[in-house]
């Protein structure tokens, strides 16, 4: 009998264990209802009010976590960076209602929506680690616009300051990034890369703003051509397609960071509207794109750097015995000799850690004595020390 029993426990104790393992985990998500209003009426403006009443059930759910994080250094870019996510971070939603309002014409849409905070409280990590390892690259933005069409395509201004790239600036600035100074690269230089952007010709952009010690050269075009009237009863609108193209290009090497289009079609209450339509993309879009931007920053970061590296006063005989030893750095994946001219070695290290860490580690090294000259954000400039 004593057998019996003892046998029914040891096979009743595992499926105890197994049953407090699967317990299921609290809850990382919560319901919550939320309106917003957009201008115009239809389906456009009905879709634009979905998402933006979904941004505010985002921002309600997760206000906790959201207003613990405002004093933190790179609040403002992190949240702007995780906030353009929104639909990554609903899990499902139901329209309740939805209100035209005819004489204003604006639309106004009520939703349930259930919002994984979890996945909105990991994204944040992810997002604030990416902004503090790059160490706040200097960027500069060059956009070119086109309000008019030829046969064969939009007509590109190539003056500086358009409508979107003076929003996206400002929209940048205001979130952290550091931007070149205007008055810096004013005049034909930053003609120079609007004329670039247009020719498609990304290795020119990008040497204009190595010039100017940029770290991330961002380049697009944008355009906008009107589309339909619309006709609401005695009211009449107009619907203008807007299209966004943007691309990041590391300044020192011309490598493409990202690249990706954006469209809108925005809907406006009298013709000759392009201007205001433009300005419409790139408030609506810049979000997305500060949010493409880490996205790519933070997989390159995770892939490895390519940092070039400029040492003075090193001969070939110095070389290999500084290649000896610094291919033995942690994070040093690989080092290319590209050339040494007049006693000056300029060298590609591919390296997974900050360039600071990099920094210090080449100044421990025993048998070749370097020191840092100059540093940004994807180059070092050392010399030799005797």
């Amino acid at each position: 009998m004593f057998k019996y029993l003892s046998l029914m426990m040891l096979m009743l104790l595992p499926a105890g264990l197994a049953g407090a393992q699967e317990r299921p985990d609290e809850p990382v998500d919560t319901t919550v209802t939320a309106s917003a209003t957009s201008a115009g009426t239809g389906n456009n403006a009905e879709s634009e009010a979905t998402g933006l009443a979904l941004r505010k059930a985002v921002e309600e759910a997760c206000g906790t976590f959201i207003r613990g994080k405002t004093k933190t250094e790179d609040y403002k870019t992190t949240y702007d960076s995780v906030i353009a996510h929104t639909a990554g971070y609903v899990l499902e939603h139901k329209v309740l209602k939805v209100s035209v309002d005819d004489e204003a014409k604006t639309t106004t849409v009520k939703v349930r929506a259930r919002v994984s905070t979890k996945k909105f409280e990991e994204e944040w990590a992810r997002a604030a680690h990416t902004i503090a390892d790059e160490g706040n690259p200097r960027v500069l933005v060059a956009i070119a616009e086109a309000t008019q069409w030829t046969d064969t395509g939009p007509a590109y201004q190539t003056e500086a300051n358009g409508i979107v790239q003076g929003k996206m600036e400002d929209f940048l600035s205001d979130k952290g990034l550091q931007l070149m100074d205007k008055a810096t690269v004013e005049g034909v230089s930053k003609r120079d890369v609007i004329l670039a952007t247009v020719k498609n010709n990304v290795a020119e952009a990008a040497a204009i703003g190595a010039k100017f010690k940029a770290d991330v050269v961002i380049i697009g075009t944008a355009s906008v051509k009107f589309g339909k009237k619309l006709d609401l009863g005695e009211a009449q609108m107009y619907q203008y397609n807007c299209s966004l193209t943007v691309r990041a290009v590391q300044a020192d090497s011309g490598r493409i960071l990202m690249s990706n289009s954006y469209t809108l079609s925005a809907n406006e209450t009298s013709r000759n509207a392009e201007d205001k339509a433009l300005l419409k993309l790139a408030r609506e879009e810049a979000p997305q794109v500060l949010k493409d931007v880490l996205g790519a920053w933070r997989k390159r970061a995770n892939v490895g750097k390519n940092i070039e590296l400029m040492i003075s006063g090193m001969d070939r005989k110095t070389w290999k015995k500084f290649e000896a030893q610094a291919k033995e750095i942690d994070g040093v994946t690989a080092l290319h000799l590209r050339e040494i001219t007049e006693s000056v070695a300029t060298i590609d290290v591919e390296y997974k850690l900050k360039i600071d860490n990099l920094a210090d580690r080449l100044e421990e090294l025993k048998d070749v004595k370097v020191e840092v000259v100059e540093q940004n954000g994807n180059r070092l400039k050392m010399k030799v020390v005797k």
